[in-house]
């Protein structure tokens, strides 16, 4: 990837990292750019701001739910406690991820959640 985004890229708009998550996004921001290469063939072409914005985006949703929780552990909700806690569906698996809105930014369209089409009118 040629843009080159910083922890700093990552912290900014949002909060200063710990050293502990300076060095975590050092390794997912590196994650986050083989992955994007993959998904977006021109990715070289694209607006350097909008690739270095979509990396820091997946970085920080790593480092702000780092356990991918959903309901954390001892926390209640209508007096109704979740001992074990709920995982995230984004998260539960452990993996980074580019939103459908994101992948747009860059040109790519996601694709279609559903099993098939349905035209309607016309012949």
């Amino acid at each position: 990837m040629a843009v080159v985004v910083t922890p700093d890229d990552v912290a900014a708009g949002w909060r200063p990292l710990t050293l502990a998550e300076v060095s975590a996004a050092e390794g997912l921001i590196t994650e986050a750019g083989v992955l994007l290469a993959a998904l977006v063939p021109d990715l070289d072409s694209k607006d350097e701001g909008l690739v270095r914005l979509v990396v820091a985006r997946m970085v920080r949703r790593v480092l702000k739910n780092p356990d991918g929780w959903r309901i954390a552990p001892g926390l209640s909700i209508d007096d109704y406690t979740e001992s074990g806690g709920t995982r995230d569906n984004t998260l539960s698996t452990g993996e980074m991820y580019i939103s459908d809105l994101e992948l747009s930014w860059l040109g790519v369209e996601a694709d279609s959640p559903g099993a098939f089409e349905i035209v309607l009118g016309g012949s």
